[in-house]
């Protein structure tokens, strides 16, 4: 801040002198022989006082003066001191009520008393030293209210904040008692148990009624933990829902401070995780290894069962070349050796079916289908089912040839328990280009003339655990399926309509030539 006196004194050197006299008593003092840049600097920032010969104001400068006087902030009342010229001032009428368009200047009028000048001079300069005060006290205020403004806005933001990740979170969140009272619930957990938020409101919604009796006692000791050091560690319980289901659940809850109305607080913020995917994940692992486990067990057989089929077929052929055997005989022999040779091709096709190489390799896709189709031969006659191969010159593709199998076998059985009164399955297999990567490979088509699937089916059939099949299906199959095809960087895909007369469902099966993690 300024508290330097300007001088403007345009004759002689009356302003060096007025400078060395303030000087003396001690005021900072400094001469300006023009007055307008110095308005000019004082339009963009506060100076000094100010002490001007009545000569010095001149049209220009009693404008730029006026306008600098107007432009004053709130705070300062700029301190202006004219030199008067004495008794011919008040001839030419320049009195007090002349300069009143200045604000309310203090005029000295000559010959003046170096001890009057230098004394109004101190009480300008103090006075422009308590407008710097108030100034600084001023911004001190707005700053404070700044803060205060700033604080309010970023709590009202946090708040906002806090409320839209509790209201959009994908985690289940209620506060509640730890007497059974929930007194707020977040949508996801209101989705997951079937309640609305008026209910909770209304309090007709209790922590303790939504869980089962069985996870009392883990509800007891992790609230007396909790109540002990303010959390929890986390425990898997569950809730029973509006519509009567058990939902796992994974707990976390937290002590929330007290507030002034309650010297220990009750009330606790509670995080539920659903576990229910995590569940069924864990019942279709064990679900799977339970296959593989046949899987294991049917290769194991189909082995066995192939040294007594070999010496059974040569005994069969020395019988066929004793002499002396009747016709009809030889008959019954070649009618027994072409049964033999279709349980052999069985077994081996079983074998090669369940066969599982910790490296993939490279199989042509008609040995894959031909081998899965023998497996369901003899379905395909009792259902009088009629196969269509549609072979468009497929080649040779990379893949784990036991997954595939598997997934082919999937698509083949469905297709049969859809035709169980006759029909057609059509398997295409031809190269091809998944047009979203622009990657070549190979499509396995399996298309049937079955019942078809509705809408609603086809949105699920990739589901874990959902089946149409009821007691005769685990709801795996094509969940599995589908985990395969990805592993393989392919898709698989469904069509189908249950819209008469023209039924039926077509997978696609794209499988690229080679893999890229092989």
């Amino acid at each position: 801040m300024s508290l330097t006196v300007r001088v403007v004194a345009p004759t002689g050197r009356d302003a060096e002198l007025i400078v060395e006299v303030l000087q003396q008593h001690g005021l900072k003092a400094e001469a300006c022989r023009d007055a307008l840049p110095l308005l000019e600097a004082a339009s963009r920032e506060p100076i000094g006082p100010l002490l001007i010969a009545e000569e010095s104001l001149t049209k220009a400068v009693t404008q730029k003066l006026v306008e600098v006087v107007h432009e004053q902030p709130a705070w300062s009342d700029f301190p202006i001191v004219i030199l008067t010229m004495g008794a011919r001032s008040v001839r030419r009428g320049r009195t007090q009520e002349r300069y009143r368009h200045l604000g309310l200047p203090i005029l000295l009028e000559r010959p003046i008393r170096t001890e009057t000048m230098v004394s109004s001079l101190r009480a300008a300069v103090r006075a422009r030293m308590r407008q710097y005060e108030v100034r600084d006290a001023l911004a001190a205020r707005d700053g404070v209210l700044a803060e205060l403004r700033t604080e309010r806005d970023f709590l009202r933001t946090s708040e906002e904040r806090f409320r839209r990740l509790i209201e959009n979170a994908s985690v289940s969140i209620n506060i509640s008692d730890v007497d059974g009272r929930i007194t707020y619930a977040n949508p996801a957990l209101l989705r997951l148990i079937g309640y609305t938020a008026e209910e909770v409101e209304r309090g007709e919604v209790r922590w303790d009624e939504l869980t089962p009796p069985e996870f009392a006692e883990a509800d007891r000791l992790a609230t007396e933990r909790m109540l002990e050091t303010g959390t929890c560690v986390p425990y898997q319980k569950a809730y029973r829902a509006r519509d009567g289901r058990i939902i796992p659940l994974l707990v976390g809850m937290t002590l929330l401070p007290s507030s002034s109305k309650e010297p220990q607080s009750t009330r606790a913020a509670v995080f539920l995780t659903d576990l229910t995917q995590q569940k069924q994940a864990e019942t279709a692992l064990v679900q799977s290894e339970k296959l593989a486990a046949v899987g294991r067990l049917a290769a194991s057989i189909s082995h066995e069962i192939n040294n007594p089929l070999e010496a059974v077929t040569n005994l069969l052929y020395l019988v066929k070349e004793h002499e002396g055997l009747p016709p009809e005989m030889h008959e019954y022999m070649s009618l027994a050796e072409l049964e033999l040779a279709r349980v052999s091709q069985i077994a081996t096709h079983t074998l090669r079916f369940h066969r599982q190489s910790t490296r993939p390799r490279e199989v042509p896709p008609q040995e894959l289908i031909q081998s899965v189709v023998a497996l369901h031969q003899g379905r395909l006659l009792n259902s009088r089912i009629e196969v269509v191969y549609q072979e468009r010159g497929a080649d040779p593709i990379v893949c784990y040839e036991g997954d595939i199998r598997q997934v082919l076998n999937n698509l083949v059985g469905n297709a049969i328990d859809s035709m169980r009164t006759g029909g057609r399955l059509v398997v295409r297999m031809r190269n091809g280009t998944l047009w979203q990567t622009g990657r070549r490979g190979v499509r396995i088509t399996v298309a049937d003339t079955g019942h078809g699937m509705s809408a609603e089916v086809r949105a699920r059939i990739f589901d874990a655990f959902y089946t149409t099949q009821e007691s005769n299906g685990t709801g795996l199959g094509l969940w599995i399926s589908k985990g395969i095809i990805e592993k393989h960087e392919g898709r698989l895909r469904v069509w189908s309509t249950d819209r008469q007369p023209c039924t039926g469902t077509v997978f696609s099966v794209f499988l690229p030539r080679e893999l890229s993690t092989a």
